[in-house]
């Protein structure tokens, strides 16, 4: 990924908040043995809506689900910005409202990639999950 250095590694415990709830793996046996072999490779994307102040997993929500089960407690997340948090459905229709969004509330007109401490107050919610 060329944006590699946007990467950090986030709590799970955290990420799960926005999961979609009713995700389940389709074919867990095969995600998780291919996490075991090789690790998680792509990083979770993070939807982060500037304007609409809410967050979601784009991607992500199999692995948020199977994380716990593999003794994983962190994983790569990548934050995408713009003014809504959902560029496509496919994985559910849920989106979070989040208070956590250090980006002002402003029309952005281009989105973008950020390291989610960019554009989350982390420490803030790590208070909360704990």
């Amino acid at each position: 990924m060329a944006q590699d250095h946007l990467i950090q590694n986030m709590p799970v415990q955290m990420l799960a908040q926005w999961a979609n709830p009713a995700s389940s793996p389709n074919n867990d046996l095969e995600l998780m043995t291919d996490i075991m072999e090789n690790g998680v490779q792509d990083p979770i994307i993070l939807s982060i809506g500037v304007w609409s102040r809410k967050v979601r997993l784009d991607t992500g929500n199999h692995r948020i689900y199977l994380a716990p089960r593999l003794g994983l407690t962190h994983l790569p997340v990548i934050a995408r910005v713009w003014n809504y948090c959902a560029f496509s459905n496919s994985n559910g229709d849920h989106s979070y409202d989040c208070q956590y969004i250090t980006v002002p509330r402003e029309w952005i007109e281009d989105e973008y990639y950020a390291k989610p401490s960019d554009v989350l107050d982390v420490m803030s919610l790590l208070t909360n999950i704990l």
